[in-house]
């Protein structure tokens, strides 16, 4: 894994960045450029030729706050007053800009957008309005806008919004002819050749939409097939716009997930994407969501004048009663405070949670002390530190893994994952699971042809082996390839251990994994597959209190093969420390359930 934070010390000396931020404030935008998160994905858009109109930004903001109207509760038939941070979404989204040698014109750097907020923070308000102005303000000939949703009713409600919000503005009611087409409203704009209509997975219109693209809810779509469609549809617009908004969801797969965690990789400069934006409001891991300074930060709209959708003293009124009533909290911090859940039963669950394990850049940059397990360090930081790696083989199905870990002196331990998977199975599952752009982003290795090839795998760990001070690998017994396990120990001189994949040899590493994850002392670098997988581990504990991981069903994507290597190979890295078990015991009596 390549040193951000050496590329981005790189990126803030460079000469040309330094000339572009003095033009910029000479322009006056300059403090349009994000400090903290986004800060190095607006400065890589500078130096690839974007800028920051002011006047953009100022149009979209006072266009949508001269014709827009408010439709629901007290706020009805009241104008659109932005809040500073819906001003400040706005702005970023429509003054960034770059030359299109294509178009022969400027057109607006960010063509994808995703908002994560919980609930009442005026979510859908905001949506109708960016609709509006789309359809309306923004100048396009032949506007196309499409409300969106998995299914045609929910695409309805959210379309139901912006049909309100037009027929509440004397000046865009005007312009604009509202009718009924197979059973829902149709938005047409005559004098523009404008049209926005409703689209959905269940729709036979899903196929070939061309226009801008509004999806609200986005945790609760799973359709991956008619994601992948929806892609697509900004394809032949030079200003096209995806905006997705949504609350927190639960697990750590599906298509709010991975925006999710696009958000976080692009803010943070793990990934480079000059037309994504996105934004993400939420309490951190170190977070009390008991204290009132907890809510404001998770909710941009909460306060105590007359401005501000979410009042003070609703909300205090709503914490008071799910903190008496454990049916309702779970859903309170999810829903109104903007903490994802895992996977149900999740183990993760009984540890802090998958913020433990990986909080995100966003919580880590506004805390001083340590709040999850991530820390960015590489094989080079590591290649004279002893240690141990777990080999989980797969033929077809699923993931094989090789997962390292390292002892290190202050007690804790380092983690890294080597994944390979064949391309058939990456092809099948690519509507689930995106191993395409993992494999693209250098984290997975698809093999040819629809099995694992294992001379791949073969020459990848002995490569990692030859570079590390490799003490022993931990390999399942009854895995049908033994020879690539006798061919490893040949080839690099490192002794395989036989670790059969039983409750009495699990339950030992599985619970210092545990440990080390709770305390904070396991360390990763971020590698996206070995968490996603790790929110799908559920636990089995037997009547003694041992536990073992407990896979899905056969041919589930939700694979796990990652965490079952780390816990052989911590098994095996700390089998001189582990305290025995009940098994151990002669003298146990045996109880059987």
């Amino acid at each position: 894994m390549a040193n951000r934070y050496m590329i981005r010390r790189r990126i803030a000396k460079s000469p040309r960045l330094a000339e572009l931020k003095a033009w910029a404030k000479r322009k006056g935008w300059l403090s349009w450029l994000r400090r903290g998160d986004g800060e190095e994905a607006d400065e890589r858009a500078l130096l690839n030729g974007c800028w920051f109109v002011p006047e953009r930004a100022r149009h979209v903001c006072d266009w949508i706050e001269r014709y827009c109207h408010l439709v629901e509760g007290p706020w009805r038939g009241r104008r659109f007053e932005l809040l500073d941070w819906q001003r400040e979404v706005l702005s970023q989204l429509f003054g960034w800009v770059k030359w299109s040698p294509e178009w022969q014109r400027n057109v607006r750097r960010f063509r994808w957008a995703y908002l994560e907020l919980p609930k009442k923070n005026g979510k859908s308000p905001l949506m109708a309005a960016v609709g509006c102005y789309l359809m309306f303000g923004d100048g396009a000939a032949n506007p196309k806008n499409f409300s969106v949703a998995t299914a045609k009713k929910q695409a309805a409600l959210v379309h139901r919004a912006a049909v309100d919000m037009i027929l509440a503005s004397p000046e865009l009611s005007a312009v604009a002819n509202i009718r009924t087409e197979d059973g829902y409203q149709l938005i047409e704009y005559p004098q523009a050749g404008g049209r926005w209509s409703i689209t959905s997975s269940d729709s036979r219109t899903a196929d070939g939409v061309n226009g801008n693209c509004l999806a609200d809810e986005l945790h609760r779509w799973n359709d991956w097939e008619f994601w992948g469609t929806l892609r697509w549809m900004l394809a032949a617009l030079p200003e096209g716009l995806f905006f997705s908004i949504t609350t927190a969801g639960s697990g750590t797969e599906g298509i709010c997930r991975s925006q999710r965690d696009k958000t976080l990789a692009v803010n943070s400069g793990r990934q480079v994407d000059e037309q994504f934006f996105g934004r993400v409001w939420g309490l951190g891991p170190a977070d009390d969501p008991h204290e009132e300074k907890s809510w404001r930060r998770a909710n941009p709209s909460l306060g105590s004048d007359r401005a501000h959708p979410l009042k003070l003293s609703t909300f205090r009124a709503d914490y008071e009663s799910a903190k008496l009533d454990p049916s309702q909290w779970n859903d309170f911090l999810r829903l109104r405070l903007g903490v994802w859940s895992a996977a149900e039963s999740a183990w993760i669950d009984t540890l802090g949670g998958v913020a433990r394990w990986d909080a995100g850049p966003d919580a880590r940059a506004n805390h001083r002390a340590r709040i999850d397990c991530w820390e960015d360090f590489g094989l080079q930081d590591l290649a004279e530190v002893p240690c141990w790696f777990g080999f989980d083989g797969a033929t077809h199905h699923d993931t094989t893994a090789a997962v390292f870990v390292w002892l290190m002196p202050d007690e804790s331990m380092r983690i890294m994952p080597l994944y390979w998977l064949p391309e058939a199975e990456a092809l099948r599952l690519g509507p689930k699971v995106p191993y395409r752009e993992w494999s693209e982003a250098g984290l997975i290795n698809l093999t040819p042809g629809d099995a694992c090839d294992y001379e791949r795998v073969l020459q990848d760990v002995v490569g990692w082996c030859q570079r590390l001070n490799v003490q022993g690998f931990a390999f399942d017994p009854l895995f049908q390839a033994e020879w690539l396990t006798q061919r490893i120990e040949a080839e690099t001189g490192v002794q395989r251990v036989e670790f059969p994949q039983t409750i009495m040899h699990f339950s030992p590493p599985m619970k210092t994994l545990g440990r080390l994850i709770a305390t904070k002392q396991a360390r990763h670098n971020g590698h996206p597959i070995l968490t996603w997988q790790l929110g799908h581990v559920k636990a089995y504990t037997d009547a003694n209190g041992n536990e073992r991981p407990v896979r899905q069903k056969k041919g589930d994507h939700r694979t796990i093969d990652g965490v079952v290597a780390a816990i052989m190979a911590v098994g095996l890295a700390t089998a001189g420390e582990q305290a025995p078990t009940w098994y151990d015991d002669d003298n146990a009596e045996v109880e059987f359930v």
